[in-house]
């Protein structure tokens, strides 16, 4: 391991980052009814939050120049400006604002990820870069844990009207800022790191041509446009999916709760995944993981009650390794395009802005259950592009 502290900064901001995202997330049906919002439009919001990542590719390039330290520290500047902002759109009613301040939390991301990501994959040995990956997106998760349970300590439970509740929402989210802008004068006194011996260290041969050359990285790309869009509907739509009486029934408080057990299950998958992949094959674990979600994806979609409540919560185990591994599979042995690899992967977050709206709309026309259908597309698609992986491991072993 190269540099242990930028690891753990890199781990910390991991964690936060994920608890600022899910506090900013499990209020969307508080959202929804405050702006008088249909599910479409509602979605926006993940909209907003993701469409960034189409600079992704762009920010992989910018990494040879300002280098992966600075991009962290740009990363939570952002995400402390983009919450400030939610605050006076709250506070004035002006969805537009709102949808600002995601927007420019979703830049954030956008770097945190870029850099983050191949710091995770290089500070350490090669052989356990999936398991630093799941590792350091299991904190986040585990933060996503944390920040349900914590509203209902909060926001007193005699709260129950959106309107009593936004004073106790601004006041979280200005305690979030004055966080983030800490983490990002931090990350900026913080050494440089140079990680491209490490990189060229693991080729096993030179990586020639441009990024668009290597089908294992385009087509990662595609993958994880797929799953994390598919992921960003299971997320925004959750509480909605419980709390509709023509599914699960579940009352407000009850959604929230169950909204603190979907992210522990989350969490648990990919801390169990951090360490079965030091034992067995990513792409191994990564074809049970997706053929386990499609199982829980059709009951979800098929039931009603409690089987149904279940269901949508224990998909959470199977998608939470989805993105890290795919990512880990994608961007090993890239050598120098390492960057734009990891940009273009990253930009795969843009299946977050436009799967959600899409499923919406389908959500607004046919119903929310069998909207979530549309998952099956993204979990084939990843079984196919993981075997073809596997496949070619072997004919070269």
């Amino acid at each position: 391991m190269k540099s242990p502290p930028m690891l753990y900064m890199i781990y910390f901001i991991y964690f936060f980052c994920g608890m600022t995202l899910c506090f900013e997330g499990v209020f969307l049906p508080e959202i929804k009814e405050y702006f008088k919002l249909n599910y479409q439009e509602q979605m926006y919001t993940m909209f907003a939050k993701n469409i960034p990542f189409v600079l992704a590719v762009g920010i992989g390039y910018l990494l040879r120049y300002i280098g992966y330290k600075r991009c962290l520290t740009i990363a939570t500047a952002l995400f402390s400006a983009g919450t400030l902002l939610l605050i006076p759109g709250l506070r004035g009613g002006q969805y537009g604002v709102m949808l600002l301040g995601f927007l420019t939390i979703g830049i954030g991301f956008n770097f945190q990820l870029v850099a983050g990501n191949p710091l995770l994959s290089a500070l350490g040995p090669a052989r356990d870069a999936s398991s630093r990956l799941n590792l350091g997106n299991a904190l986040g998760a585990f933060a996503q844990i944390i920040a349900p349970a914590t509203i209902s300590f909060i926001i007193p439970a005699a709260v129950v009207t959106v309107a009593g509740k936004l004073p106790y929402i601004e006041g979280l989210f200005l305690v979030l800022a004055v966080v983030l802008a800490g983490v990002a004068l931090a990350t900026l006194a913080m050494k440089n790191v140079d990680i491209s011996e490490s990189f060229q260290a693991t080729n096993t041969a030179p990586v020639t041509g441009s990024l668009w050359s290597h089908p294992r990285a385009v087509l990662g790309f595609v993958a994880i446009l797929l799953i994390l869009g598919t992921e960003a509907g299971l997320f925004g739509f959750y509480r909605n999916y419980l709390e509709d009486p023509e599914i699960a029934g579940f009352t407000a408080p009850q959604s929230q709760r169950m909204f603190t057990v979907y992210f522990a299950v989350f969490a648990l998958g990919r801390m169990v995944a951090s360490w079965v992949q030091k034992k067995i094959s990513p792409a191994t674990h990564l074809v049970y993981h997706l053929l386990g979600a499609m199982a829980c994806l059709a009951v979800a979609v098929l039931a009603k009650g409690m089987p149904a409540a279940v269901a949508v919560t224990a998909i959470g185990f199977f998608v939470s390794i989805m993105f890290p591994t795919l990512y880990a599979i994608a961007i090993e042995n890239m050598g120098d395009l390492t960057g734009q690899v990891s940009g273009l992967l990253t930009m795969g977050f843009v299946g977050c802005a436009v799967l959600p709206v899409l499923q919406g709309k389908l959500a607004d026309t046919v119903g929310l259950q069998p909207a979530y259908a549309m998952g099956f597309v993204a979990y084939v698609f990843a079984v196919f592009y993981t075997m073809r992986y596997r496949t070619k491991n072997a004919a070269h072993s």
